[in-house]
C-alpha cells in the first residue's frame, strides 16, 4: 500500500496559528487584513515565505518524496514547462506528495505538489504535464490570494481557516480551501470566481504545454480520464475533482484552444519507468507482473535481490545509456554487497552523464561506506564546485571530513549545509566559531566573512 498520512484538525489549527503569528504583522493579528494584491499585504517575499513554510512542514512530517531520482524527474518536467513562461518573477519548486489520493495543489510562492495517486492515474507524460501546467498557472495568476482579495471580510481567522484547509488535504488547493472550507459557503459569487479561475488556468496551462512542446491534448485526455473515474463508485470521491471540477464546457473550451504545434517526443519514453520506480519506492509490496523492469523491482521488494539481478543486468546491457536501468541495477548490486561491480556501473554511467549529481553522490557514499575516504573526498570536492547550492553534497562532505579527522573542514561543510538548509542561526554560529579557529587561513576567513554578510542582510 502506498504511504498516506492523516493529520488531526487540532494540530493543523495550532500549527497555522503559530506559523501565521510569525508572518502576519502584529498590528493585523486581531484585525481585518488589508486587501491582497501584487503590492499589498502579501508581497512576493511573504508569498514565498508562506509556501516554503508549508513545504517544510510537509517535509518534516515525511509527506514529501525525497528520492533524488524521482524528485529530479518531476522538477525536470516542471522546468521544461517553465521555459515557456514569460516574465517569470518567482522560483518554482515541484514535489511529490506521498499520498495515494488523486490530487494536486499550488501553494503561494511557487510550491506545487503532485500526489502519487494522480501521477499513477496519468497514462502519459503529457497528461501529467497538463496538471502541472494548470497549477503553475494558478500560481502565476495569483488565484489563491485573489480569492482572499475578492472576499469582503478577509480577517486573520479567514487566513487561519484557509491555511488549515491547505494542509488538511480535503481541499489542498488554495482556492478550494475557501470554496469548500465553509469560509465562502453559500456565496455564489465566490464559487463563480473560482470557476473563472479554472478557465483562466486552463488557458494559460495549454499555452505552457504547447510552448514547451508537450502535446496539448494531454490536458483534454486527463479531463476525460477524470470524468470517467468520477463515475466509478470506487473513485467517485476524487479530491482533484472537488478542487478542479470538470464540466463538458470546460473540456470543449480546452479542445477549442488546441493549436497545431511542435511536439517534442525525442528520446526514450521514461514516464512508465518513472511510475514503476515511484510505486517501488512507496509501497510495501508489488505484484511480479508487467514489464521486465517492474518485475525486477517487485522481486527486490520481496527480498529476492538475486532473482532481480539478471533481469536488471540484461536491461542495462541492452540499453546502457538508460538512466533508470543503470541506477536500479547498481542499487541492487549494493543490496547484494557486490560493491566492486556497483562502483563499475556508477563509473560507466558517469562516463555518459559526467558529474551527474545523483550518480556521483551515490558513488561517493559507496566509497565512503567501504572505507575509501580520500577517493570519496575527491568526488565530493568536484561536486562542491559544480553544485555549490546542493545541501546534500555538503552533508556528505562534512561526514567525509569527520572520517578523515579534519575538524575545521568538517565545521565549514556543516556550516554550509545548514546555510543551504535554511538553518540560519545555526549556520551563523558555526561560521563565527570557524573565524575563531587558530588554524584558519586568510582565504577561508574571507569566504566565511562573505557568507556571514549574506546571512545578516
Amino acid at each position: 500500500m502506498l504511504f498516506q498520512e492523516k493529520i488531526s484538525p487540532g494540530f493543523l489549527l495550532a500549527f497555522c496559528f503559530l506559523f501565521l503569528s510569525a508572518i502576519i504583522p502584529t498590528s493585523f493579528a486581531d484585525e481585518e487584513l488589508p486587501v491582497l494584491g501584487e503590492h499589498a499585504a502579501f508581497n512576493l517575499e511573504q508569498e514565498v515565505e508562506i509556501g516554503e513554510g508549508f513545504y517544510r512542514y510537509l517535509l518534516s512530517r515525511g509527506m514529501i518524496e525525497t528520492n533524488p531520482l524521482l524528485d529530479r524527474y518531476i522538477n525536470d518536467l516542471g522546468a521544461r514547462l517553465l521555459s515557456a513562461l514569460d516574465h517569470r518573477v518567482r522560483d518554482y519548486r515541484f514535489f511529490i506528495v506521498r499520498d495515494n489520493s488523486i490530487n494536486a495543489f499550488a501553494l503561494p510562492g511557487g510550491y506545487i505538489g503532485i500526489h502519487i495517486g494522480l501521477i499513477l492515474s496519468a497514462r502519459t507524460q503529457d497528461q501529467l504535464a497538463s496538471v502541472m501546467a494548470h497549477e503553475i498557472a494558478h500560481v502565476r495568476l495569483r488565484h489563491g490570494l485573489k480569492l482572499m482579495e475578492k472576499s469582503s471580510s478577509v480577517t486573520s481567522a479567514t487566513v487561519l481557516a484557509l491555511l488549515a484547509g491547505v494542509l488538511a488535504g480535503g481541499g489542498t488547493d488554495v482556492g478550494a480551501a475557501l470554496a469548500f472550507g465553509g469560509i465562502a459557503s453559500g456565496q455564489q459569487a465566490m464559487v463563480n470566481y473560482t470557476r473563472d479561475f479554472e478557465y483562466e488556468a486552463d488557458r494559460l496551462g495549454i499555452q505552457l504545454l504547447q510552448g514547451a512542446e508537450f502535446d496539448g491534448r494531454g490536458m483534454v485526455e486527463f479531463f476525460q480520464i477524470m470524468g470517467k473515474a468520477s463515475g466509478n463508485s470506487e473513485l467517485g470521491n476524487i479530491e482533484y475533482l472537488r478542487t478542479h471540477p470538470v464540466s463538458s464546457n470546460r473540456v470543449s473550451e480546452a479542445m477549442s484552444r488546441l493549436k497545431p504545434s511542435a511536439v517534442n517526443n525525442s528520446g526514450p519514453n521514461t514516464f512508465p519507468l518513472f511510475k514503476d520506480y515511484l510505486v517501488y519506492a512507496n509501497s510495501d509490496s508489488m505484484a511480479v507482473s508487467g514489464n521486465r523492469f517492474r518485475q525486477a523491482l517487485a522481486k527486490i521488494k520481496l527480498g529476492k535481490e538475486d532473482s532481480a539481478d539478471p533481469i536488471l543486468r540484461d536491461l542495462y546491457q541492452e540499453n546502457s545509456d538508460n538512466f533508470w536501468y543503470g541506477y536500479a541495477y547498481a542499487e541492487n548490486l549494493e543490496f547484494l554487497q557486490n560493491t566492486d561491480e556497483a562502483e563499475k556501473v556508477y563509473r560507466q554511467m558517469l562516463d555518459i552523464y559526467p558529474d551527474d549529481s545523483i550518480i556521483a553522490l551515490r558513488l561517493m557514499k559507496l566509497l565512503k561506506n567501504t572505507g575509501r575516504y580520500n577517493r570519496a573526498l575527491s568526488i565530493a570536492r568536484r561536486l562542491e564546485n559544480r553544485y555549490p547550492d546542493d545541501k546534500a553534497v555538503f552533508f556528505e562532505l562534512a561526514d567525509i571530513y569527520r572520517l578523515l579527522d579534519k575538524g575545521l573542514q568538517e565545521m565549514i561543510a556543516q556550516a554550509d549545509y545548514h546555510r543551504l538548509a535554511g538553518s540560519r542561526d545555526l549556520a551563523i554560529k558555526l561560521y563565527n566559531k570557524i573565524l575563531g579557529a587558530p588554524d584558519i587561513d586568510l582565504a577561508t576567513e574571507s569566504k566565511v566573512r562573505e557568507k556571514l554578510v549574506e546571512l545578516n542582510r
